[in-house]
């Protein structure tokens, strides 16, 4: 089973059902179990989250971590942020909601043992993570 939770420090309208629903199909078939905790975020806590795990001094999209097995399953944290989502969703014409449930997807599947280090590894998770997309937004 898949728990997942949707959290927000903003005060926002965000899609929070759809991206629990992302964080399922991208794990569904990949772990047994896990405690997924999806937190929406902004800018400038994205910011010091990206410098203090990975030592990036700037915003990202999306950050992972996996923080192994429980007894409940693999305790997983996904951090996104909307802003960053809504300035890419304008650039590449998705919708914000589209692009969000691609940040989450994306975390989720760096979680279920995908990497994007090589090309040929960044080739297989993007197409996972496109078809999970286009199965979800079918789904909706």
């Amino acid at each position: 089973m898949i728990d997942v939770a949707v959290h927000s420090t903003l005060h926002k309208q965000l899609p929070v059902r759809l991206l629990a629903r992302a964080a399922r199909a991208a794990l569904q078939g990949r772990l047994k179990r896990a405690n997924v905790s999806v937190l929406l975020v902004g800018a400038a806590r994205m910011r010091t989250l990206n410098r203090d795990a990975l030592g990036h001094d700037y915003v990202t999209d999306v950050l992972s971590f996996d923080h192994g097995q429980t007894p409940e399953g693999r305790l997983i944290e996904i951090f996104v942020c909307p802003d960053f989502a809504r300035q890419q969703s304008k650039l590449h014409d998705v919708s914000l909601e589209q692009e969000l449930a691609r940040y989450v997807v994306h975390g989720c599947l760096h979680c279920a043992g995908f990497d994007d280090r090589t090309e040929q590894q960044r080739k297989r998770l993007w197409q996972v993570q496109e078809s999970v997309l286009r199965n979800l937004f079918k789904a909706k």
